[in-house]
């Protein structure tokens, strides 16, 4: 798991060539004297005179007024590059060396994802990063820590931890609580699999009787807040380990439970027809359902004509129809795993407020059960359309309306503030933010053939290449092998002519030998012929040194 045995060994080595490279001593250079500048303006003489603070918006600001300059892009690209690099190389190591096969797209996929929370275990203030999955599911442990960091508050989770310690964390209510949590996760149809399950009613009833408690209310807690527990449930049961004690899950649940229901909007919090808030969402949702299906649009206008309200027949008729929904944030009417990808598009934009997805999700809701919709004939049939059919609906069918009509416009408020600089001394610096990761055009979508011939060229080049580099390698291995005969035949011919050379030395040393002792022997015949006995000296005098030694050798 990222983050549970320190920096993944790939991620180290990828960030040790990059503090390494020559683009991030650039980059670096360039940042000190943006930050220098900054200091310079506000008469700021050392960077250590700043707080914590005030260091950060400095470094910050400094950032922004060289981003999208050379040295920015050139690191950029050299870390995109070691990335790949060291991703690649470990997952070619996993597949060289694991026992069992292993899929190569699932492997890049788990490091990439692990690579991503440890970055955010380590830094969760880039948890705003996280946009770039905006209209994609999570997976289960990704989703949990970004539920944790987006839903963190560790002052409610102190006090939840000290009311507990001293025994005063429960309602008045706490029985009643207990039995309505065991009774909603036995009758409400999305929730069966959580019927079973021992620790899904307690940890309900430890939260609500809590939550009832801070309330200082003698009413029962609405059931929505019953219904908008039970994503955060299942998302900390999900990810949980299986020793992981109630008492753990409960304290998590009670801080994220809290935050969250700060910081829903006004329309989930009430029904009320007379809020702002809510008059304000239906009227983007029926302005989206007029633009994206006019047919849809009047049928349902027609259906609740019928009845006499001051309030305009869509508008109204979307009150009836959604309110309910909206207010659970469409617990109870789509599974569990329809319901959390929704969620994962609300949560990662809980720091923009610009961004507001349940309009958009609400039309969605109502293009996506189109046909059931227009085939009812009164608006009960019609609201109970949308509780009997929606758990039908798949998270790919989200996503493809989604992709169609609203992912650019709610993209936009999503990055909206990346498009706000912070305050330079030159205009002419405030470039966009770096947004690599969700600004790459999205590859056309190809049919299943058009793929297959696709693979078949691949492959096909890729066999072409293979037949090229067996080739090269022959026409190599011919060249050396030529060359290593070439060279024999030189050496056999100078050793010929070596030998050669020798030999006729040879044949002429020995002719002088023979003169010489044919010479010797004719003056020894001459001294005793003129003197009658025989010489004692030597003629070896008149022989060379080598030739002497040979003669009496």
């Amino acid at each position: 798991m990222a983050g549970g045995s320190g920096t993944l060994t790939w991620l180290q080595k990828a960030r040790n060539h990059i503090e390494n490279s020559q683009e991030w001593r650039d980059f670096t250079a360039r940042l000190c004297d943006a930050a220098q500048q900054q200091m310079t303006e506000s008469h700021v003489h050392f960077f250590t005179d700043l707080s914590a603070a005030e260091k950060a918006f400095v470094l910050q600001r400094a950032a922004k007024a060289i981003q999208g300059g050379d040295p920015y892009n050139a690191l950029m690209s050299q870390v995109s590059t070691c990335l790949e690099e060291q991703l690649y190389i470990q997952v070619a190591h996993e597949l060289q060396d694991g026992d069992r096969l292993k899929n190569k797209s699932a492997l890049v996929l788990s490091h990439i994802k692990n690579g991503v929370m440890n970055l955010l275990e380590e830094r969760p203030a880039m948890k705003g990063k996280l946009q770039a999955f905006f209209n994609q599911p999570l997976p289960a442990d990704l989703r949990r820590l970004t539920w944790r960091l987006y839903l963190s508050n560790t002052k409610a989770r102190v006090e939840y931890l000290s009311q507990v310690a001293v025994n005063k964390a429960k309602s008045p209510k706490d029985r009643e609580i207990f039995l309505r949590s065991q009774a909603l996760l036995s009758t409400e149809p999305t929730f069966q699999h959580l019927k079973n399950n021992k620790v899904a009613a307690q940890a309900l009833r430890n939260i609500l009787s809590y939550y009832h408690k801070l309330q200082g209310t003698a009413t029962n807690l609405p059931n929505t807040d019953y219904f908008l527990l039970v994503p955060l449930l299942q998302v900390v049961l999900d990810a949980a380990a299986p020793s992981l004690s109630l008492d753990s899950i409960s304290a998590v649940l009670a801080e994220e439970f809290i935050t969250f229901m700060n910081l829903r909007p006004q329309l989930m919090r009430l029904s009320s027809t007379k809020d702002p808030a809510s008059a304000n969402i239906l009227e983007e949702a029926t302005s989206m359902l007029e633009q994206k299906d006019r047919d849809l649009a009047n049928i349902i206008r027609g259906i609740y004509s019928q009845t006499e309200e001051p309030q305009e027949p869509l508008q109204r008729a979307l009150q009836h129809m959604l309110q309910p929904a909206i207010s659970t944030i469409f617990v109870g009417y789509l599974t569990m795993d329809t319901l959390l990808y929704v969620w994962d598009q609300i949560i990662i934009g809980l720091d923009q407020p610009s961004y507001n997805c349940l309009p958009a999700f609400s039309t969605a809701f109502i293009l996506l059960l189109r046909d059931y919709l227009k085939t009812c004939q009164s608006p009960g049939q019609m609201e109970a359309a949308l509780r009997t059919q929606g758990p039908n609906l798949s998270v790919q069918e989200f996503q493809d309306v989604i992709r169609k009509h609203f992912f650019r416009e709610l993209s936009s408020q999503l990055h909206r503030d990346d498009s706000d600089p912070f305050p330079v001394h030159d205009p002419t610096q405030a470039l966009p933010p770096w947004s690599y990761l969700y600004r790459v055009p999205v590859p056309p979508r190809t049919r299943p053939q058009d793929r297959r011939q696709a693979r078949v060229e691949r492959e096909m080049l890729q066999r072409q290449h293979m037949e090229r580099l067996k080739q090269e390698e022959r026409l190599q291995r011919f060249r050396e092998e030529e060359q290593k005969r070439h060279q024999e035949g030189r050496l056999l011919q100078l050793l010929e002519e070596t030998k050669g050379t020798f030999e006729a030395q040879r044949v002429y040393l020995e002719e002088q030998l023979s003169q010489v002792l044919f010479g010797e022997t004719e003056r020894k015949r001459n001294c005793m012929a003129d003197t009658g006995y025989e010489p004692n000296w030597s003629c070896n005098y008149l022989l060379t040194p080598p030739i002497a030694a040979s003669v009496w050798k």
